[in-house]
């Protein structure tokens, strides 16, 4: 067994070691961690954007062919100096929650990644065609490719973000109007049940404080995946799909209680979120609609329907555990989760018009937070999580006091694109008939902690 690395920072292949944190894409689980930089970079607006990342890359895989090597570091014979056939392609995703965001989905191709497990560390390198890439790229007219090393982050702009009282009273907009039928033309008709309302916090981090979050990040909660793609990071507890062989799972969380401070009131905690009504009914929701999403293609593992509480560091969840096997060839990961976002437990109940409440109520563009994030290979397989607890790192805002001499700016003055000067922190909370927009308040302060503990936030007592 390998000793461990001291950051996920060193993992970067050697050839993309300054790479800059926008450019690196990051998968840890565990004991496993996936590093990599250099490549291609797919941006996808409009509609439809998770279906057409699948489609531009099952393109991609069948006009290029694999030809890329696997090694061992360290290399601990001469035997194993010789390439080995790379099994699959593999390419990263950060999508955004909505088709409306401004912000693009992301599709990463890197041409290096390196493999940290207890067996070892594996180098990847994968042989990206450019004209096929190119070609698959083309097909789709809101497709565009980003220049290596170039990932645009969204410029900061913390300014519309709500505080404590603006949450408050986005709380009480949203209660207004649970329990009622949802209106307007696109509306279902049916009883507004719940409304998941995020908002946003900016704190300043160059790529080096990134970095480091990351670490600390896998440290604390070994129990998520730790991810960034495209400037987005953070730890998520919630897995939309893995697929593998035809196997497909998915972990849903909706319902949470804050850990308590002591012993016995950590038990406490616990045994009220087993037992409360209201917290049960968000969640039956928010399962429910993974579960019907997945049904006409999966054929259904029953006993796995059953709720149980997940506990994580700093709150309690409400978590079911939903699999199956696909029923038919799917294309990719991708397609099952098509299916299924945005679900409830980041949109609500009926959630499309839950998404449509949202849109009116939230002050900030989600952009890629509660979006699918995660990686898909060559054969369609792959591991897709919820970005939650998380962070989009940010560039300068563009403004006549910025120069090329402050160091996130280009020889003509203008904010670098791939520069990081801060992260957007996101948190969310589900708001059901008869909450309470201080205790919403008090638990959206606890979502945050995590990327703040990371970030080097003090977060008080």
């Amino acid at each position: 067994m390998s000793a461990p690395h001291e950051n996920l920072r060193s993992l970067l292949p050697s050839v993309h070691a300054d790479a800059a944190f926008a450019d690196a894409v990051v998968w840890v689980q565990g004991e496993k961690a996936l590093v990599g930089a250099g490549g291609w970079t797919v941006l996808l607006r409009g509609k439809d954007r998770l279906r057409r990342i699948s489609e531009l890359w099952s393109r991609s895989v069948k006009a290029t062919p694999q030809t890329g090597t696997l090694a061992m570091l360290p290399v601990p014979t001469a035997e194993a100096d010789e390439p080995r056939p790379q099994p699959a392609q593999r390419a990263w995703v950060a999508g955004t929650f909505t088709d409306a965001s401004d912000e693009p989905a992301v599709l990463r191709i890197p041409t290096h990644w390196t493999e940290q497990s207890p067996q070892g560390v594996k180098l990847f390198v994968q042989d990206v065609s450019a004209t096929a890439l190119r070609a698959a790229v083309a097909v789709d007219e809101a497709a565009e490719l980003a220049p290596h090393g170039h990932m645009p982050l969204p410029a900061a702009d913390p300014q519309r973000a709500w505080d404590d009282s603006g949450y408050a009273d986005g709380v009480r907009a949203v209660l207004e109007r649970l329990g009622r039928p949802s209106e307007g033309p696109e509306a279902t008709g049916e009883i507004l049940r719940k409304v998941v309302i995020s908002r946003t916090e900016t704190v300043p981090a160059d790529d080096g404080a990134l970095w480091c979050a990351l670490d600390r990040l896998r440290e604390a909660y070994p129990q998520t995946w730790v991810f960034a793609v495209g400037g987005l990071l953070g730890a998520t507890p919630e897995m939309l799909a893995t697929q593998h062989d035809g196997a497909v799972e998915s972990l849903v969380l909706a319902g949470s209680v804050p850990r308590g401070s002591t012993v016995q009131a950590d038990e406490a905690a616990k045994a009220y979120i087993a037992a409360d009504h209201r917290l049960a009914d968000e969640h039956h929701w928010a399962a429910r609609s993974v579960w019907e999403a997945l049904t006409p293609v999966l054929q259904m593992d029953d006993s796995t329907f059953m709720p149980h509480v997940l506990t994580l560091p700093n709150v309690h969840h409400l978590a079911t555990r939903i699999s199956g096997r696909l029923k038919a060839a799917a294309g990719t990961v991708l397609d099952v989760v098509t299916r299924m976002h945005p679900t409830a437990a980041v949109g609500g109940t009926p959630t499309s018009d839950a998404v449509r409440v949202i849109a009116e109520v939230e002050p900030v563009d989600r952009g890629r937070y509660g979006a699918p994030v995660g990686w898909v290979d060559g054969s369609g397989d792959g591991e897709i999580a919820l970005a939650l607890r998380c962070g989009q790192a940010v560039r300068a805002a563009e403004g006549p006091d910025r120069g090329a001499g402050d160091g996130v700016a280009n020889a003509e003055g203008e904010p670098s694109p791939d520069v990081a000067v801060a992260v957007r922190l996101h948190a969310g909370g589900g708001i059901v008939p008869g909450a309470d927009p201080a205790e919403e308040v008090t638990e959206i302060g606890v979502k945050f902690q995590p990327m703040r503990r990371a970030l080097g936030v003090d977060v008080g007592a």
